[in-house]
């Protein structure tokens, strides 16, 4: 099966519609979803709505969504984030805020494992280096587990004879996936953080055992013209056209 792989929306409803579209080209037959609906961007439910319109869909709960149904203390999170997460919470009505409520923070499905941050710290804990990989592997019994949180595409490798490897994986570029273990991240669809603004997801083909990054481009100026608009701050709204 084809899954489209994707992480870190953060209320960016023009990021999103984009990648949906490029997804789409692309035929998949289910998506892969490792949290952080809200946050940072101008449309929470215009993203949710979309998002619950999609079929075969696997969806962890992020740390800003966690925080936003009170699930972690919002003290954790810098002043611009808490202005994010709390425009959401004004946007958001009761039965959709119950929906978020419900989602999970791991998923186990056939061989692959989602989740936010890491696996021994779903919400939390930001997976940047070879030694948290090595850390975090006796809690992940699948041979793929798919990140998110840190907004940059990456892979963590552990091979048949113990061997780590990790790199940032470049647009198009297209991993196979051998009998090893892996962790990946598809980067962010709302806000990457890796110098490259294009939205960010990959298709994994669970048959084949591959992985390949897609970048697509979509309109910055009039997300960040909402976000002037509602008085977001200026670091969220200029660091979108940069992607840090």
């Amino acid at each position: 099966m084809r899954y489209a792989v994707f992480s870190d929306i953060h209320s960016n409803y023009e990021a999103l519609k984009s990648s949906l579209k490029e997804m789409d080209r692309h035929n998949v037959e289910g998506y892969i979803f490792c949290g952080d609906l809200i946050g940072y961007g101008p449309q929470p439910e215009e993203c949710i709505a979309e998002i619950r319109k999609l079929k075969n869909a696997h969806l962890v709960l992020g740390n800003h969504d966690a925080a936003l149904i009170g699930k972690i203390d919002i003290k954790w999170f810098n002043e611009a984030a808490v202005m994010a997460i709390e425009y959401s919470a004004k946007r958001l009505d009761g039965e959709t805020l119950s929906w978020l409520a419900k989602l999970p923070e791991r998923i186990d499905f056939d061989n692959f494992t989602v989740v936010h941050g890491a696996p021994r710290n779903t919400l939390k804990e930001y997976l940047l280096s070879e030694s948290q990989f090595l850390d975090n592997l006796e809690y992940v019994a699948n041979q793929v587990c798919f990140i998110g949180h840190s907004h940059m595409p990456m892979y963590f490798l552990k091979n048949e004879k113990g061997e780590i490897f990790s790199d940032f994986i470049k647009p198009h570029e297209k991993l196979l996936l051998k009998s090893d273990r892996y962790f990946i991240n598809s980067g962010s669809i709302g806000q990457p953080r890796d110098g490259n603004p294009l939205a960010s997801f990959g298709i994994y083909d669970s048959e084949k055992k591959t992985f390949e990054l897609i970048r697509v481009m979509y309109d910055v100026r009039t997300v960040q013209e909402l976000m002037y608009k509602i008085g977001m701050p200026a670091l969220l709204i200029e660091r979108l056209a940069m992607g840090f």
